[in-house]
């Protein structure tokens, strides 16, 4: 009598973070696998904005900075925006008072790809990225930044934006 071996296949690798999602809220939280140990949180839904549908991020907060957290929020809302029709465009507001204003996100969000109308701001940016510098949450304003950086002379949502904003 001849006997077959069976194999197993070999799991697939399963993240270390993983994000929950109440059904019918806009609440995201990121946990780590291994611990149970809640990592951050994302307040976000689809928008539609002069027509153009947007994933509107109201709120991101990582408890452990550098670690990577953050983007991979942002990659998760890149493709949530894709799956609910909003073509992977995300929209929020870099603020310097919210949650940690002594380390304002604008670098993090520019170094991602955001980018945002106030041109000024945006050289400002990408001039202490480039020094390898932080922000200094007194002097930097709290601005709107869109993704992905639009290659169009003319943004459609951003024109609305500035309409609504009377910038």
């Amino acid at each position: 009598m001849q006997f077959s071996v069976i194999k197993t296949l070999p799991f697939k690798n399963i993240p270390n973070q993983l994000i929950y999602h109440p059904e019918g809220s806009c609440y995201y939280k990121m946990f780590d696998r291994n611990n149970g140990k809640v990592l951050g949180f994302m307040e976000a839904g689809p928008i539609s904005l002069n027509g153009n549908n947007l994933f509107y991020i109201d709120k991101l907060f990582i408890f452990q900075k550098r670690m990577h957290f953050g983007t991979k929020f942002l990659d998760f809302a890149v493709n949530l925006s894709n799956k609910q029709g909003c073509n992977g465009k995300l929209m929020l507001k870099a603020s310097n008072t919210a949650f940690d204003p002594h380390n304002p996100p604008h670098i993090f969000y520019r170094k991602y790809g955001f980018t945002c109308s106030d041109k000024k701001m945006l050289k400002k940016i990408d001039k202490y990225i480039k020094m390898k510098k932080q922000l200094d949450y007194k002097n930097t304003p709290s601005v709107f930044m869109y993704f992905p950086e639009e290659k169009k002379s003319q943004n459609p949502i951003l024109q609305k934006l500035k309409e609504i904003l009377n910038i």
